[in-house]
């Protein structure tokens, strides 16, 4: 059994498509409509560590830009 580098925040596993980062906080509805995934599938644990550290800093840029969002305006999904 082999080690898979895990970056914080994401619980990975080897599956039949490759590696699967899985987020272990969910995401809110505002970060989901603008690009954020709950999970990633990826062919090799250098691939697999990049994706989670996109969508780490995605998801963190986005959570940013939902807390500045006038809360007089309703979030529609596109």
């Amino acid at each position: 059994m082999s080690v898979i580098m895990c970056m914080p925040g994401w619980h990975n596993e080897r599956s039949d498509d490759g590696l699967r980062a899985t987020r272990i906080t969910p995401l809110s509805d505002y970060q989901r409509s603008n690009g954020c995934l709950q999970q990633i599938v990826a062919l090799d644990e250098g691939e697999l560590w990049l994706l989670c550290d996109a969508q780490t800093r995605l998801a963190e840029r986005v959570a940013t830009a939902e807390r500045l969002r006038p809360s007089f305006l309703p979030h529609t999904t596109p």
